[in-house]
């Protein structure tokens, strides 16, 4: 069964690539600088290590899998950065980990334990294949 839940709607009704998405992902976090700035709530020198931090890690030609596992790991070691990476993270946890979950129950209803049990030990490993049907376009809040 091939398990295909992530991007849809990003692709399709959105029409953005990986790197317009990474592309808004970095607007976001210049925007969530510019304003921790002016409201003096980072120093110069923060605000230089944040946005090294999302140019290290956002690289252009990633595909939507590595990209989404990149914008997660944003908020690792800049913790501030959660409010630009919690509006991805929640979108990915409803359209792809909730798109899982529906297939795996289908699955089971069906009666095909042993595809329900596979494609649950890769979701939850997040090895199953994205292609997300997400809001996309979310913004920080």
């Amino acid at each position: 069964m091939l398990f295909i839940y992530s991007f849809i709607r990003l692709l399709y009704y959105k029409g953005m690539s990986p790197d317009e998405l990474r592309e808004e992902v970095e607007l976001a976090v210049v925007e969530f600088i510019k304003e921790k700035l002016e409201g003096g709530e980072i120093t110069e020198a923060r605000a230089e290590q944040i946005s090294q931090r999302a140019l290290d890690v956002l690289q252009p030609g990633m595909g939507f899998e590595e990209l989404y596992k990149a914008i997660a790991s944003l908020d690792d070691t800049m913790p501030e950065l959660s409010v630009v990476v919690l509006p991805y993270v929640r979108d990915y946890e409803a359209n792809v980990t909730q798109g899982a979950l529906s297939s795996v129950r289908e699955l089971i209803k069906q009666g095909q334990y042993d595809a329900a049990a596979k494609l649950g030990a890769k979701a939850a490993k997040s090895d199953v294949e994205l292609e997300w049907k997400g809001s996309g376009g979310t913004k920080s809040e």
